[in-house]
């Protein structure tokens, strides 16, 4: 098997991505990547004030994108505040403002939502197609019986290791099959103000980037207080 991994940044595509283009089932969302400050303690949130910060240039997106934030964060337990609703200007490249706003709101968390482009995964396998399959008799019934299953510890009709069977084959020939997996990732920081301190960090890989931005956010606020919790950051829930 071989595996082969390519990645690219596209921004504006993201953009378009999670603006609101529907999708008829929903992805998963997982974060093979991510790390806990060894100095942090667990988040005593509950009832407390936490902005959404989503990083993203395109600011009706990312308004739409930090009020499903705020009100994930809402049902988790903290009160959340959505950070555009802080400032009346964006506020890249303004950070003393930021920090004012923030500081005058009473925050005491941030949990940050910076979406990283895409990454395009792409797995060839071979497969084989097996002539004894390709008829019962005078082609499986032999090869069947041949090696069936014996008893515990029986060498017969044990598993052989290749590449995976093509039924229906008449003639023993390999073909390579390549499938393509398309992922957005997204990197979530949650800080506490009350520490001063990042204390959970992660890159998030999800399956179906073609979500409502709604139900992206929400699934990808689950995963992370999933994490959370096993990080012992906060109640397991």
């Amino acid at each position: 098997m071989k595996t082969e991994v390519t990645l690219g940044w596209r921004g504006a595509a993201l953009v378009v991505l999670l603006a609101g283009l529907s999708s008829a089932c929903a992805g998963t969302t997982t974060f093979p990547s991510s790390w806990r400050s060894p100095k942090a303690e667990p988040l005593a949130m509950k009832g407390e004030k936490m902005a959404a910060v989503v990083m993203m240039r395109d600011q009706t997106t990312r308004r739409h994108a930090e009020d499903v934030l705020a009100r994930e964060i809402t049902y988790y337990g903290a009160q959340g505040i959505p950070m555009y609703t802080l400032m009346s200007e964006p506020p890249e490249g303004n950070e003393a403002a930021a920090r004012a706003a923030i500081e005058g709101a009473g925050i005491k968390g941030i949990v940050v939502m910076r979406p990283m482009g895409t990454k395009t995964t792409k797995e060839t396998t071979q497969y084989h197609s097996d002539p004894y399959y390709s008829g019962y008799w005078g082609g499986y019934y032999g090869h069947g019986w041949g090696s069936a299953y014996g008893y515990p510890g029986s060498t017969r009709g044990a598993l052989v290791g290749g590449p995976p069977i093509v039924y229906g084959g008449s003639a023993p020939s390999t073909e390579t099959v390549t499938t393509t997996t398309e992922v957005v990732q997204v990197e979530v920081l949650v800080y506490s103000l009350k520490q001063n301190l990042l204390v959970w960090a992660g890159v998030s890989q999800s399956s179906k980037p073609e979500d409502k931005i709604d139900d992206f956010v929400v699934r990808l606020t689950a995963a992370t207080v999933k994490e959370l919790g096993e990080q012992r950051l906060i109640p397991s829930k």
